[in-house]
């Protein structure tokens, strides 16, 4: 039997091959290979945090930059951060975007952290330019919205974090914030795998491939476009999602069905679908019917994986290879 490790030198060796036979250009699909992995952090070291969705609350306080701080970090704000000219943005398209470009192109700041979701992140693309990160990589942290921003760094081969943001950081500095915690361990690279317990809806199996997804909304709302990803590649498909109608997400895993991506992917890891409506007059639960889509597939599929809108929201490093296993003992996901 292959070892995990093993396996993962063996992918990464093959897209070493493959890269060599191609080039990349633009917002061209970097090939397997050759994901660029960022330096993991260390005391001492400078974060930005930047807005490029939704504005932020007027009540919005500061305890985040005491959390940062704990962790031995400096921070730079973003210098529209806190903008509220736009009745939905944190600034204008330009203005977002030249705060994550100036983070981007600041050498002494070693990860960017996005502060909220809500929606806005796409129409930011346009004004930037993510290529220097392939020649100094950075950390990328955020989920919902920022799902857009994973997909932009799959296309150049960067990895980043999809974890929680400040805007859900606890204000209470004197409790363990769990998805917090999870945050710092993946800025230090400490995280290695996460056990999940079994689940009645759970498939079991062994699997290999790189992790993609996100907000399933996002991954909706990206197909066909110059960000899509076809799931051509080994792939291990990350979903959850907010405060949709569940005809909603039934008519999302139908895009997934029926455009060939789930037939495709490798492994589900199924997040937390929180605050959805209408389940009753459905007649099912989301977890039911994400089930009847997932249940046939003949690969491992990891029900209540703790990732999305609510806590436990736990750090995962996108555009990395990972062996997921489940078994009558629950879930594994193990990053290579």
């Amino acid at each position: 039997m292959i070892h995990a490790r093993t396996m993962g030198w063996i992918l990464w060796l093959g897209g070493v091959i493959g890269w060599l036979g191609g080039v990349t250009d633009g917002w061209a699909q970097t090939p397997d290979s050759v994901f660029v992995r960022p330096p993991f952090l260390r005391t001492g070291d400078t974060v930005a945090v930047v807005a490029i969705s939704s504005r932020l609350p007027k009540d919005c306080d500061t305890t985040f930059l005491y959390r940062f701080a704990s962790w031995g970090l400096t921070v730079k704000l973003g210098e529209h951060l806190y903008a509220r000219d736009s009745i939905w943005f944190a600034g204008t398209d330009t203005q977002r975007a030249s705060d994550l470009q100036r983070a981007l192109d600041d050498s002494t700041v070693k990860a960017v952290i996005f502060y909220k979701g809500g929606y806005g992140a796409i129409r930011t693309l346009d004004y930037l330019d993510l290529s220097g990160l392939r020649r100094h990589p950075k950390w990328l942290v955020g989920f919902s919205d920022i799902t857009t921003i994973h997909y932009a760094l799959r296309k150049l081969g960067v990895e980043s974090i999809h974890g929680t943001m400040p805007t859900a950081f606890s204000d209470d500095t004197t409790r363990i914030d769990s998805s917090a915690r999870s945050l710092k361990n993946a800025l230090w690279g400490e995280v290695t795998a996460y056990r999940t317990e079994p689940h009645p809806f759970n498939t079991m199996g062994r699997a290999f491939g790189r992790l993609t997804g996100g907000n399933l909304s996002l991954v909706y709302a990206l197909n066909g476009t110059d960000l899509d990803n076809p799931l051509e590649e080994p792939s291990v498909l990350l979903i959850e999602d907010v405060a949709e109608p569940i005809y909603h997400i039934d008519r999302m895993m139908q895009n997934l069905k029926r455009s060939g991506k789930l037939a495709r992917v490798k492994a589900i890891l199924v997040g937390h679908f929180t605050k959805i409506k209408g389940e009753e007059q459905w007649g099912s639960s989301v977890e039911e019917l994400i089930y009847e889509y997932t249940r046939d597939l003949g690969i491992p599929v990891i029900f209540g994986f703790p990732s999305g809108h609510e806590s436990p929201n736990y750090s995962v490093y996108m555009g990395r290879q990972v062996c997921v296993s489940v078994d009558s003992g629950g879930g594994l996901v193990e990053f290579l």
